[in-house]
């Protein structure tokens, strides 16, 4: 049975993790907090309820006596004594006037430390209820310090030494200790697992109302990047969700989207651009065969009694070669057009590349011998197959063939060459057609399959061309994946050269 995908999704296992992680780190953090403000609270409340004891103690028993500051031992033994059966934690403490512990009822070797810092006794001393804890240091360890109680010892007003009064022995420590682990500090830490584990419980589930909302939503952005920009992303990582999360996924595709609704509206200006391009050139090409064609026929309407047969038949051809190039003009503009559409997408299949030289050559035999123009075929092989769209890349021989024959005079030379490119790994078939005609100049170079660029460039005046064709040529060879090349020098030639996928 499939798990949920919120289950198996890679943000619900981090956010479950990262939630564990701060309820348990939470409940340490309660658990210590507790104790320790509660020993807080304890030590307080134990100083500020035996805050007088010091002083009743010293009312009770005569500690010191006479001027000499002569200490009663017997005093003080009876007062541990009594002490440690009426109050455990008690523990009292003769101090001069410098501090120095000279009385006390401990065994011998006990006390750690036999000089006392007065600093806390006196802020204890001089302190309210409010003010408390104050800590002090424990004879009997080096470096612990313990709430107290404390008073002064005066005989006639004058400050013979304190009585220090620790309210915590070790003997309190002890049950102290037991007592943390007793039935109600075991009750406390269940009490914090349970609301942890409660807390867990309903973060997991407020994940899951959230991650199913956020899958949907990734889900529908996906199937929307796809539509419109043919990303794989979005399959590849659905199918990877052990290194994926949705918002990683969200993010890659929004990225894509950024920079497909970006490349759309650099598309847009461009098309905007060559819109414009377009008009303006194709009401220029327009013009002047519309122009030629209407300028002949009202002269054959006006004048029609007054021309001869062959005047009549002249204003007839011109009029007719104007048709005719206005039908191509009108054609190439279409098939562009066509090309240009984002559906179309070339019918590829395997046939003779040689075939197609000399079935394209034959279609210009009557030109060629027209001009006196020769033409051979270069090729290691007799057939040569190539993968493409067989109608298409005889549209592209066409085109640079007949570009070829306008720029070549008269007794010039058109060359095809074919040969596999050995260089790359799968060793496609390269094309060459060259001639030996006018060529083009460097600056015109990087423009020539621009549409209507032929109205800028000086060495085509005086031909028929229109600046479609290589534009054509080129767009065909971009639906195949297949760039092309150029390379020309005035008055030496020009050779266009392109590369497709061999068939072997």
């Amino acid at each position: 049975m499939a798990l949920p995908y919120w289950i198996k999704s890679p943000l619900n296992t981090k956010l479950a993790i990262a939630l564990i992680g701060i309820v348990f780190a939470s409940g340490v953090f309660m658990l210590l907090s507790t104790q320790y403000w509660m020993n807080r609270f304890h030590e307080e409340s134990i100083q500020k309820l035996n805050a007088s004891i010091a002083m009743y103690i010293n009312d009770e028993y005569q500690l010191l006596s006479g001027r000499e500051n002569s200490v009663n031992l017997d005093a003080i033994k009876q007062l541990s004594q009594q002490a440690m059966i009426i109050n455990p934690m008690v523990e009292a403490y003769l101090l001069d006037r410098d501090g120095n512990v000279i009385a006390h009822g401990q065994e011998q070797g006990k006390i750690k430390q036999t000089h006392i810092d007065l600093a806390p006794i006196r802020q204890f001393i001089l302190a309210t209820s409010n003010e408390l804890p104050i800590y002090a240091q424990d004879p009997k360890a080096n470096n612990q310090h313990k709430v107290f109680s404390a008073t002064e010892l005066r005989i006639e007003g004058e400050l013979h030494g304190y009585l220090y009064v620790v309210l915590g022995s070790s003997l309190y420590e002890d049950i102290t200790t037991l007592a943390s682990k007793s039935y109600s500090a075991s009750m406390l830490i269940v009490n914090i697992a349970l609301v942890s584990l409660l807390a867990v419980l309903c973060g997991l589930l407020v994940f899951r109302m959230i991650l199913s909302r956020l899958h949907n939503l990734t889900h529908q952005i996906c199937n929307f990047t796809q539509q419109h920009t043919k990303t794989v992303a979005c399959d590849k990582a659905e199918s990877d969700v052990k290194s994926t999360d949705e918002i990683t996924l969200l993010t890659s595709t929004f990225e894509e989207m950024s920079d497909e609704i970006s490349r759309q509206f650099q598309l847009l200006k461009e098309s905007d651009q060559t819109r414009r391009e377009l008009i303006s050139n194709v009401s220029h090409d327009l013009r002047t065969p519309l122009a030629s064609i209407q300028g002949y026929l009202e002269t054959l309407i006006i004048k029609d009694n007054s021309l001869t047969k062959e005047q009549r038949q002249y204003y007839l051809n011109t009029a007719m070669s104007s048709s005719k190039r206005l039908s191509n003009l009108v054609g190439e503009l279409f098939e562009l057009s066509k090309l240009e559409a984002a559906t179309t997408s070339p019918n590829v299949e395997s046939f003779s590349l040689t075939e197609l030289v000399y079935d394209t050559m034959q279609e210009f035999e009557l030109e060629l011998q027209k001009k006196g123009i020769t033409w051979r075929l270069e090729s290691p092989q007799e057939n040569i197959s190539v993968i493409a769209d067989i109608s298409l890349i005889q549209r592209v021989f066409e085109n640079l063939v007949r570009n070829a024959i306008a720029h070549t005079p008269m007794s010039g030379e058109i060359t095809f060459v074919l040969e596999q490119n050995t260089e790359q790994q799968y060793k496609p078939i390269k094309v060459s057609i060259m001639d030996n005609g006018v060529g083009i100049g460097q600056e015109d170079l990087p423009h020539i399959f621009n549409r209507f660029y032929a109205n800028a460039d000086k060495s085509r005046k005086g031909t028929e061309s229109n600046g479609l064709g290589l534009a054509i040529v080129k767009r065909i060879l971009d639906l195949h994946n297949c760039p092309i090349r150029v390379e020309s020098k005035p008055d030496q030639g020009t050779k266009f050269e392109f590369e497709l996928p061999s068939a072997a």
